[in-house]
This record gives structure tokens, C-alpha cells and sequence, in this order.
């Protein structure tokens, strides 16, 4: 009652013009408050390729249409994501709350372990809110996390999340992410359940020049709207030596090198703002970035080529044959 009443004192008390923002923004610190959840209106995101698994979503979101419903045709049951870390699975999520235009709940699905006896009843209450929201993406990050301890709390609260995916009506796309789909119980990746299950892969080389760029147009100007500021020969070198680097790696290597730049540029300087010069990001201090930058795929080889080889078996990829000018052709190294 205390939050109601405060959420129509601080309604009344704005111009109606403001009114929505106000109490939509109130009721989404709510839903964090009680539910535990992080809950994401639609947003505008850059992807580094992922094309089959983007154009898989603008089909999800045809089905959406009356047309489509007098067809009896919906959503899949659920949509799963494996591979191994950093490969941008949480993005995929947010990227498809992009092309839907659906809000995205996201929930860890291993904290519900934490809860102990109140597990079931948390779980239960979350499942009711998403079915009342309707029109959502519920999205379980790290879901193979909440199996790891094969006991019989993760069994319970798998066989409820499975009785409420079976019998569910509400227009609520589920999507998962996990590392190790093995950890999973079979019952959950059986058709009828999971229906999609896409492999998010290392980045090939054209994904890798897309991503880059994508993180470089936020501190250069120069690759903005497309632009660039490489020769095709200064692109391959830095391809080459970020080879099974996975996304958040490059992200990483970017971020090291423009702070590099920066402090190379002003020292202990203050310039004003007018006078600001545009930060400009160099090959050699990528380069040298890179050096700092221990990517997983090469640190932990045999963990990750197993976590690779169990998604090709069991998931669609994601990506398509690369066909930039950067491509390898038909070269296969170490699985790349």
C-alpha cells in the first residue's frame, strides 16, 4: 500500500505530459525491487554479425501478427543460446528485444538457488508477473548454472518452469543462455521445450572487423556511420593477432587502447572543452592492447573447444559462411 500511495502522490504531483514516463519508470524500479529482476525497455544496439539468428528473430516477430495468430502459429516454446563465454549471448537477448520491440526481463536463474525453501514460491510468483505483462522476452542468463548442483531443488524448479512452458498462452518469448548444455537436464532441450537452439560461436573474421568498428566509432569519429581508418592490410594484421578473441575481449582491447591514446594525448592537461581535439585510435596502440589481453578460447583451449564441439551438435548456427573480403576461405585452423 506504501508503494501505491507513493507512486499517486508523485503522479499527482507532475504535468500530464510527464505522466506516463513518470510512473512506467516507478513501476519498472518496482519490479527490480520486488521481483529481483532487471527489466529493460527496447533499445537500439549495434551487432557484429549473428545474421541466421537475427533473421530468425524478425521471423518471431511476424508470428506476433493477428495474421499469423488466425493461422494458429506462435512463438516457439523457447529459444536457447550456448557457447562459450564472451561469444555476446546476453547481447543476442538484447538484440532481440531490439527487433521485437518487447521489453526484456532479465532473471539469473542460479540465484533462485539462493532462496532456498522460497525458491518455488519466488519462482512461481515471477512466472505469474511475466504471464500478466504478456508481449515480453523473459530471458534466464547463466541458466545452466542453476543445474550444476544436480540436486533435487533444480529438478523442482525445472519441472516447474517446464509445467508452466507446456501450458503458458501468454505471448511471452523465453530465451536461455548456457555454457555447458550439458549440465542441462535432457527433458529440457527435447522439442516442445526449447524448440531453437542457436550456437553463438568465436566471432569469425568479418564478425571481428564488425565488432571492432562497432567499438571503435565510440571514442573515433573516423568509424562512425560506417566510416573507417585502416587499410585492408592494416585490418588483416589486426585480425590475425586477435584470432579467437571472443567479443568482450575486443571490447576490452578497444577500451585499453583508446585510454592509452588519451593519456598519451593530454598527460596531466586540461584543455577546454571547445578546444577538445578528436581522440583518434591507432593500429600500434591496438596492437599493443591486444598484448595485455589473455582471450579465454587460447587460456582455457580445451575447455572451450569442448564447449564448441557439444553446441555444434546440438544447436543451429548463428552466423553465417564468412564472406568479407577478411575471410580465411575454406582454411579451417584448430576449429576457427
Amino acid at each position: 500500500m506504501a508503494d501505491i500511495e507513493t507512486g499517486v502522490k508523485t503522479a499527482l504531483a507532475i504535468d500530464n505530459s510527464e505522466l506516463v514516463k513518470k510512473v512506467s519508470a516507478y513501476k519498472i524500479e518496482l519490479l527490480k525491487r520486488v521481483y529481483n529482476v532487471e527489466f529493460l525497455q527496447p533499445m537500439t544496439i549495434p551487432v557484429g554479425g549473428l545474421e541466421l539468428m537475427q533473421s530468425a528473430f524478425k521471423g518471431y516477430k511476424r508470428l506476433l501478427t493477428p495474421l499469423a495468430k488466425s493461422y494458429n502459429l506462435r512463438l516457439p516454446k523457447g529459444v536457447l543460446l550456448i557457447g562459450p563465454p564472451g561469444t555476446g549471448k546476453s547481447h543476442s537477448a538484447k538484440a532481440c528485444s531490439q527487433i521485437l520491440e518487447l521489453p526484456l526481463v532479465i532473471v539469473e536463474w542460479g540465484h533462485f538457488r539462493s532462496y532456498g525453501n522460497m525458491a518455488e514460491y519466488k519462482l512461481k510468483k515471477l512466472l505469474a508477473l511475466v504471464d500478466r505483462i504478456n508481449r515480453i522476452i523473459f530471458y534466464l542468463d547463466d541458466f545452466d548454472k542453476g543445474f550444476a548442483g544436480d540436486d533435487d531443488l533444480s529438478r523442482r524448479l525445472a519441472g516447474m518452469l517446464l509445467t508452466w512452458m507446456q501450458e503458458r498462452t501468454s505471448d511471452v518469448l523465453i530465451i536461455a543462455s548456457a555454457n555447458n548444455i550439458q549440465w542441462l537436464p535432457p527433458e529440457l532441450t527435447r522439442s516442445g521445450r526449447f524448440d531453437e537452439i542457436f550456437k553463438i560461436d568465436l566471432p569469425n573474421n568479418g564478425e571481428r572487423h564488425s565488432i571492432f568498428k562497432i567499438h571503435l566509432a565510440r571514442f573515433d569519429k573516423r568509424f562512425a556511420d560506417g566510416g573507417d581508418a585502416f587499410t585492408p592490410s592494416e585490418w588483416q594484421r589486426l585480425l590475425k593477432v586477435t584470432h579467437r578473441c571472443v567479443g568482450a575481449e575486443i571490447q576490452a582491447i578497444v577500451e585499453r587502447a583508446a585510454v592509452s591514446i588519451f593519456c598519451q594525448s593530454f598527460g596531466e592537461q586540461t584543455p577546454a572543452p571547445e578546444d577538445l581535439p578528436p581522440l583518434e585510435i591507432t593500429l600500434t596502440a591496438l596492437l599493443e592492447s591486444r598484448k595485455n589481453v589473455n582471450p579465454l578460447a587460447i587460456r582455457e583451449a580445451d575447455r572451450i573447444e569442448s564447449m564448441r564441439n557439444i553446441a555444434d551438435l546440438q544447436g543451429l548456427p548463428s552466423s553465417p559462411v564468412d564472406s568479407s573480403i577478411y575471410s580465411l576461405g575454406d582454411i579451417d585452423i584448430f576449429g576457427s
